[in-house]
Formats: structure tokens, C-alpha cells, sequence
């Protein structure tokens, strides 16, 4: 009775198996798609991040003297990095054309002032090139900054 009960859950498991690995070689599919247009769609939330902590075109002689090693362009002597070519010739010309006086270096430097000055806007109207939205452009007043 045992024997005969094992044999018949024995069929229905390899019956029940060579039904899926049949089904499975079938490759099915079915594609279902359903189209709708919104009208009114809301305008989603973007996030910038830029992983540069200032812009380069704005660093002044006085910056790279405090700021250069903690900004990660100027090593522990004051000489530079390997950088990009492009950044590199002109943090070099940015060297050269430092010979930073004692006076110089003695005024104090204000790392608020500093970021104030030197670090990313959000000047939307120079760092957004393209803005689509449905079938809208859109520009820099359509954004507006938040800062967490």
C-alpha cells in the first residue's frame, strides 16, 4: 500500500515537472500595454550634486596658499598634484604668478568668505544646458535651490 501510494506521488511529481520544463521551452509572453497622455504632470525634484567643492576659475593666490592642500590640489610643500593637463598648466600659471608676499600671507583668510566665493551657486542659467519637460522647455526660473 505504501509502495503503491510513493509510486503515484512519484508519477505526479514528474508528470507536474515535465509540464513546467515543457511550458518553460515554450518561451511565452505576452505584451499588455496601456496608453495614457497626462495632461497635468508635476514638474519633478532634481538633485544636483557636484563633487567639486570649488569652482577653479574663481581661485585667487591667497586661496591656494590656505585652501590648496585641503582642496586637494596642492600637496604638503605647496607643489602640485597630479591633475588633468588642462588644470594642471593652469594651477602651474596660478603658482607661477604667486610670489606671495609675507604681508600676503599673513592676512587672515575666512573659509565662509572663502565658499561664499569660490564654491558651486547653483547658477542654473550657466550650468543647465538643456531643459525639456513633457513637451515644455524650461530654464534656470523654473528650478529653485535647496540647500540640506
Amino acid at each position: 500500500l505504501w509502495l503503491l501510494a510513493f509510486l503515484g506521488s512519484l508519477a505526479l511529481l514528474i508528470h507536474i515537472y515535465a509540464k513546467c520544463v515543457g511550458f518553460y521551452f515554450q518561451y511565452p509572453h505576452s505584451t499588455q500595454l496601456e496608453e495614457a497622455t497626462a495632461r497635468n504632470k508635476t514638474f519633478p525634484a532634481v538633485t544636483l550634486c557636484n563633487l567639486n567643492p570649488a569652482r577653479f576659475s574663481q581661485l585667487s593666490g591667497h586661496d591656494l596658499y590656505w585652501a590648496g592642500e585641503m582642496l586637494g590640489l596642492l600637496d604638503g610643500a605647496g607643489q602640485p598634484l597630479a591633475l588633468e593637463s588642462a588644470e594642471r598648466s593652469r594651477l602651474e600659471a596660478l603658482l607661477g604668478t604667486l610670489a606671495i608676499s609675507e604681508e600676503e600671507k599673513s592676512r587672515p583668510f575666512d573659509l565662509e568668505e572663502f565658499y561664499g566665493r569660490v564654491g558651486h551657486q547653483l547658477d542654473l542659467g550657466e550650468m543647465l544646458v538643456r531643459c525639456n519637460f513633457g513637451e515644455e522647455k524650461c530654464n534656470h526660473s523654473d528650478f529653485q535651490a535647496v540647500s540640506a
